[in-house]
């Protein structure tokens, strides 16, 4: 049990870190208006310590971060034909640049979740 739990704040850990490199933070402007310490907060993105709940949830209402795109919520499988059908009629719509850009945002997403 406890090293599930380990590998789950080693994955939140990660995310934090990319979330806050994808926005194009230095450690320290990223912890500027959290009030805390850079190196404290680099322990947390090493995983080397574990973030509170508190200091999370005022991360994510900071720098509008989804909950959930930070931390892995156990639920039931849903089927996603449906919207994966909306993303690609919409993908359709777009060209060349809009396409580029798309791709990058899809990538950076997959590479912070």
């Amino acid at each position: 049990m406890e090293n599930k739990v380990d590998d789950k704040l080693k994955r939140i850990a990660f995310k934090l870190r990319k979330i806050r490199e994808l926005k194009g933070l230095t450690r320290e402007k990223f912890c500027e208006p959290l009030g805390e310490n850079s190196d404290y907060w680099g322990l947390i993105e090493r995983g080397e310590q574990p973030i509170s709940l508190t200091k999370l949830l005022q991360v994510c209402e900071m720098y509008d971060i989804p909950f959930e795109s930070v931390v892995d919520i156990e639920s039931v499988e849903q089927d996603d034909t449906c919207l994966r059908s909306e993303i690609v009629g919409l993908l359709e719509q777009c060209k060349g640049q809009q396409l580029e850009v798309v791709k990058k945002f899809i990538t950076d997403i997959a590479m912070a979740l």
